[in-house]
């Protein structure tokens, strides 16, 4: 080769080296740069720093059919599930066969209740099986159905559902107590109401619901237009998340409405989150709405998450907004919300109170199914993998590698994993950190303890209890300290307001509430007051607004100064 030449190519490579060509090895079997893609750091591989796991036990399974639950069911410290149209049950911790149950039961369902398993099997049949001893007959077939019909138990009565018709047995005699055209789902009972939904078609296809009586099978009311719920029920009381179409006249994204359980009747109506101004309102959505106690959570696609006070004015208190990156999966739990990784690629959360990320580690490929149970959180990834992290930390315990894309519930008995994947069931000791019960309420991991003094008009005074802080936020015992001042403190067990009187100030506020009620009217509150070990904390400028008092934190001798006096 000329000198000439070997340098040209040395000065293309530079280039290529520089980043001014892209280069052609990598598509060269497909038609040019432009015909190729590879997800940004797909081509990196690290190694996994999360423990590789061993199952105790594993167990072939029958494959779930479409939109129908797997066939699986745990209690008592066993686990029964079907394969080949069997029932069999295992001891969880051991995998011990303790019998089978031999029937047709190929895509089936199971119930328990009462010390029996409720199976469901080809050509319409029911069967009850005893948990101890295996021992079975079929107590219920519904005619004209040829596969397994889905089921449900409440008390003495077997609700089945086959061909489009909601059947009630009694489970003594086997006999039906009635049929409901009506219902398209199992029922869910409130009070003493059956509620069931089903979707209908007209000029529009809309999801409604039919409250039933349990003794007649009488459909009591139907719920007029498109919901979905219920949300929440709250006595007679049900929320329901309106889905009516929008409209170029829509205002909001997500509407609430609340249904009196006994006549069906839409009582009244509250709306969340503004559309946004200069973008048609027809493409504008909520993708989902969530009620936890009064707080009610509005997921947006491009907006982030609104966090709103049931009870609160709009135009009073402005909403919370939790912002990530990914896609919203679950939550409210453990005081976080969970979001698929931007890149879609493991899961990330955020902290409620202070809207801190929490990152769980190891998480590596898209999320197929996420579960959260006590303490774990229990991950199955579309490459196969499967994880068990600690929810509140995010530290990967184990991994284990299976061959599926899709997985059934996760589901803990007696401190083992049962993990449904590919048509196997896998079982794994947990460790005891994920069996332990996961902090409630949005507070969770947000507030620690904080060394501080207080004076009184230059008295010094005990903080009992102490005050706790979080995102730089300090919050005071509000009961200890109002009471320490000469107020007069009283609590509404019924509606769960702690009434102030001091001097001419009164006022309500209430756990969670992010406003007090001064005068009848709604006053917004920096943040929300919570209840901390049993004592109900306040920000400590709003105890210095609400009382009229002087509150200061001098940082330098850490200490919280009350004055009364000007």
């Amino acid at each position: 080769m000329r000198t000439g030449t070997k340098a040209a190519l040395g000065l293309l490579a530079g280039v290529i080296a520089a980043g001014g060509w892209e280069e052609t090895a990598a598509f060269a079997q497909s038609a040019g740069p432009n015909a190729s893609y590879e997800m940004p750091g797909a081509g990196f591989v690290n190694p996994n720093p999360v423990p590789s796991a061993q199952p105790k036990w594993t167990a072939d399974l029958d494959a779930p059919l479409v939109d129908a639950p797997a066939g699986l069911a745990t209690g008592n410290g066993n686990v029964y599930y079907l394969n080949d149209g069997k029932l069999i049950a295992k001891q969880a911790a051991s995998g011990k066969t303790l019998w089978s149950y031999a029937a047709k039961l190929q895509g089936g369902q199971i119930a328990m209740a009462g010390g029996f398993l409720y199976v469901s099997g080809q050509e319409g049949s029911v069967y009850r099986v005893e948990e101890k001893t295996g021992s079975g007959k079929r107590v219920y077939q519904a005619k004209g159905e040829k596969t397994a019909p889905a089921l449900s138990v409440d008390g003495g009565t077997l609700y089945v559902l086959a061909g489009g018709t909601l059947l009630s047995v009694n489970l003594a005699t086997g006999k039906e107590n009635w049929r409901n055209t009506d219902a398209k789902t199992l029922p869910t009972k409130i009070g003493n109401t059956l509620l069931a939904g089903a979707v209908e078609s007209g000029a529009l296809t809309v999801m409604t619901y039919y409250a039933i009586d349990p003794v007649t099978g009488k459909s009591l009311w139907r719920l007029e237009g498109d919901h979905t719920g219920p949300l929440k029920v709250d006595g007679d009381k049900l929320y329901f998340r309106d889905l009516w179409p929008h409209n170029d006249q829509t205002e909001t994204l997500a509407d609430i409405d609340e249904v009196d359980l006994k006549t069906g009747k839409i009582t009244a109506t509250k709306s969340f989150v503004p559309v946004k101004e200069g973008e048609d309102p027809l493409y504008q959505h909520a993708s989902k709405v969530v009620m936890e106690g009064s707080d009610i959570y509005v997921v947006t696609s491009d907006r982030g998450v609104f966090k709103y006070n049931y009870d609160s004015d709009p135009a009073v208190v402005q909403p919370e907004v939790i912002q990530n990156n990914g896609m919203f999966i679950a939550g409210p739990y453990n005081g976080k919300l969970y979001f698929r990784n931007g890149d879609n690629r493991g899961i990330e959360a955020r902290k409620i109170v202070d809207k801190s990320q929490v990152y769980y580690e190891g998480l590596n490929n898209p999320v197929s199914r996420l579960d959260l149970i006590d303490a774990g959180m229990y991950v199955g990834q579309t490459d196969g993998q499967i994880f068990a992290l600690n929810v509140a930390t995010g530290k990967a315990l184990f991994r284990f590698q299976t061959s599926a894309e899709s997985y059934g519930p996760f589901q803990v008995e007696e401190g083992t994993l049962l993990a449904q994947a590919g048509g196997k069931l896998y079982a794994f000791a947990l460790p005891a950190e994920l069996q332990k019960p996961a902090s409630g309420g949005t507070t969770a991991g947000s507030f620690v303890k904080a060394d501080a003094k207080l004076t009184i008009d230059g008295q010094a005074r005990a903080f009992s209890p102490s005050m706790m802080t979080t995102n730089n936020r300090m919050f005071v015992p509000f009961r200890s300290l109002t009471e320490a001042l000469g107020a007069k403190v009283g609590y509404d067990g019924a509606t769960k307001r702690t009434t102030v009187t001091y001097g001419d100030r009164s006022f309500q506020i209430a756990d969670g509430a992010p406003y007090a009620v001064v005068g009848g009217k709604q006053n917004p509150l920096s943040y929300a007051p919570v209840t901390l070990s049993g004592s109900l904390y306040v920000p400590i400028k709003d105890f210095g607004d609400l009382l009229g008092v002087s509150v200061v934190w001098n940082g330098g001798s850490r200490t919280v100064e009350v004055k009364t006096k000007a």
